[in-house]
């Protein structure tokens, strides 16, 4: 794996080209903060090169993952379309999030929210029954009795996304994490208590490339393979494991998404992740209203979060 592309030195012609993403994470801080009753003071928008060049210190992403194994006789970079993203959600913005999605557990587990939007299975063994929360589709990981197999319920009711994940949303588009073609219209929430894992998977076809997760409370290793070998509850063994710092972005596509599975080895500490992906409109459940927010979305429609 190469090293983290951190704009230590930008030229005049790389801030100039850049300058307008360092824009709006600054305004998008400020609007979340806004948004949220945060207090801020980060008035000065007008910034000299020396600034800016300390604000583009804070933002950097790596995308230079290299991992290669021999797939049907043919060399391949597993990782390629990987992306790790770091500073989009800065410290008291990460708080707020947290703090939101325990308000959203203690009412789901009032059952204050819809039916298939709160799952909080029985602990029967390490690594099994973690917390979920869905927003906008409804996944179901396992074959029913009934026979339905794993994929988008077509007639699953949940909640919409709530308001502070679509300020999230504003920040990854207009943050340049994801594409304006790719805007998200389904989260899903994980909530890890110590030895909870999620186990070697790919994400469905029923969501469209690229999707990402958001990391908060602490830092893990993602490992990813082709083939991933399970040696016990919980403790997987793979072809590259990489960190994810807490607060940061990773953003799944290419190889990385549709060759590669992954896997979260059982967390040794309370974690917390918010997975964003965009339905393939076919597999949309029955009952599904796009936010009207997110209609014929332009790149220009995301300068206001409110």
């Amino acid at each position: 794996m190469g090293s983290l592309e951190i704009y230590d030195h930008i030229s005049s012609v790389d801030l100039s080209k850049n300058q307008n993403i360092v824009k709006k994470r600054k305004m998008n801080t400020e609007e979340f903060l806004e948004e949220e009753e945060f207090d801020s003071n980060a008035n000065n928008t007008k910034l000299s090169i020396e600034d800016r060049k300390q604000v583009f210190k804070r933002f950097y992403m790596k995308k230079d993952y290299v991992c290669l194994e021999r797939i049907n006789r043919r060399i391949v970079n597993i990782l390629d379309g990987l992306q790790l993203h770091i500073g989009v959600f800065n410290s008291m913005e990460q708080k707020k999030i947290v703090q939101f999605i325990y308000e959203l557990q203690n009412r789901g587990r009032n059952n204050e929210l819809e039916e298939h939007t709160y799952s909080e299975p029985n602990k029967w063994m390490r690594g099994k029954g973690r917390v979920t929360i869905q927003f906008g589709c409804c996944y179901n990981y396992a074959v029913e009795k009934n026979g339905i197999p794993p994929g988008i319920l077509p007639n699953g009711i949940v909640d919409p996304i709530p308001n502070l994940f679509k300020i999230m949303i504003n920040r990854l588009i207009t943050s340049l994490v994801l594409p304006i073609s790719c805007v998200p219209d389904s989260c899903i929430i994980n909530i890890y208590e110590p030895g909870d894992c999620i186990p070697p998977h790919i994400d469905s076809h029923d969501f469209i490339r690229p999707f990402c997760t958001v990391s908060f409370l602490s830092k893990c290793n993602i490992i990813f393979g082709h083939k991933i070998q399970i040696v016990g509850p919980g403790e997987f063994i793979g072809s590259a494991s990489i960190p994810l710092p807490v607060g940061s972005v990773l953003v799944l596509n290419g190889n990385g998404a549709n060759l590669a599975k992954h896997c979260i080895p059982a967390v040794s500490y309370k974690r917390i992740s918010v997975t964003f992906r965009k339905m393939d409109k076919a597999k949309r459940p029955y009952n599904f209203k796009l936010d009207s927010k997110f209609q014929n979305i332009k790149s220009s429609d995301f300068s206001d979060a409110s």
